[in-house]
């Protein structure tokens, strides 16, 4: 699966670089176009505010460090201004509203809802006990200090199966073809102690438990710091009367704590995507 996972993301990628280089030979500038690119085929009201709804369907890893990987569905919900729509957004980026935003850099509130893990999601989780969905609670910050670069920063405390705080930055080089968008950029995660424990801990009692389902498993003490560095792949199209389709790729290396977790069966973690939305235009705010 995880040879699937490379052959996936790669495919990703050089089909997108291809877009992306065809699109340089047409427009020549290419960069200058994000954010703030405006193809005939966008009719968003910028000062309207837009919900976007969406379904996808992607690969992942059956849990945080597994070696098998499994198909599932994710929603797509973002709430933003019209002219917002025209900024580059990337797929992993948290919900959030803009409420400052001058020169390029903008910030405000940001949350997420973490799933959580079911111990049936694969045998080396027998016995460890369910990890509650969790909803996490923060804030963003971002800046572009290039049209064509953008810089993004999260920090969100999480409320439910687990207590602590999570963390994400990240980097994208942006590129634009008519309706067409290319992203590619490094990512890093980090995680406080309960985030670090409940997903990849594992307390005596716990390790008891699973040995008697025959699942043998060492305990396991770890605490805050970086979870994986990696890389996020991307490309949409806008499709005309706000529908935009989109897929993804990204590579992370689980590391430090994370990476000596007994759950942790392989650190090299892939993922892919792809999505379908529509925004609704909810007209002017009333405040």
């Amino acid at each position: 699966m995880a040879e699937m996972g490379v052959r996936i993301f790669a495919r990703l990628c050089l089909g997108a670089m291809a877009l992306v280089g065809a699109g340089s030979a047409q427009a020549g500038d290419l960069p200058n176009l994000i954010p703030g690119f405006k193809a005939p085929e966008f009719v968003f009201a910028e000062d309207n505010w837009y919900l976007t709804l969406g379904l996808g369907v992607k690969a992942e890893a059956a849990y945080a460090g597994s070696d098998q990987y499994r198909g599932v569905p994710f929603p797509v919900i973002n709430l933003a201004k019209g002219k917002e729509l025209y900024d580059f957004q990337s797929v992993d980026d948290s919900s959030s509203i803009t409420l400052f935003d001058v020169h390029g850099f903008s910030a405000g509130p940001a949350w997420s809802l973490n799933l959580g893990r079911d111990e049936d999601d694969a045998f080396e989780l027998a016995g460890l006990g369910d990890v509650s969905p969790t909803f996490e609670l923060g804030g963003f910050a971002q800046w572009f200090p290039v049209s064509w670069f953008r810089l993004r920063g999260e920090l969100l405390y999480g409320m439910g199966g687990f207590s602590g705080l999570v963390g994400n930055a990240g980097a994208d080089f942006i590129a634009a073809n008519g309706p067409w968008r290319f992203a590619i950029g490094p990512r890093v995660a980090f995680g406080g102690n309960g985030f670090m424990e409940a997903f990849y801990g594992v307390t005596p009692t716990q390790s008891a438990i699973a040995g008697y389902f025959g699942n043998p498993i060492a305990s396991y003490n770890t605490s805050s710091g970086i979870e994986t560095w990696g890389v996020t792949a991307q490309m949409t199209r806008y499709m005309g009367d706000g529908f935009t389709w989109g897929m993804y790729g990204s590579y992370n290396r689980v590391v430090g704590n994370a990476a000596d977790s007994p759950l942790t069966q392989n650190a090299n973690q892939f993922e892919a995507g792809m999505s379908l939305s529509y925004a609704f235009n909810l007209g002017k705010s009333w405040w």
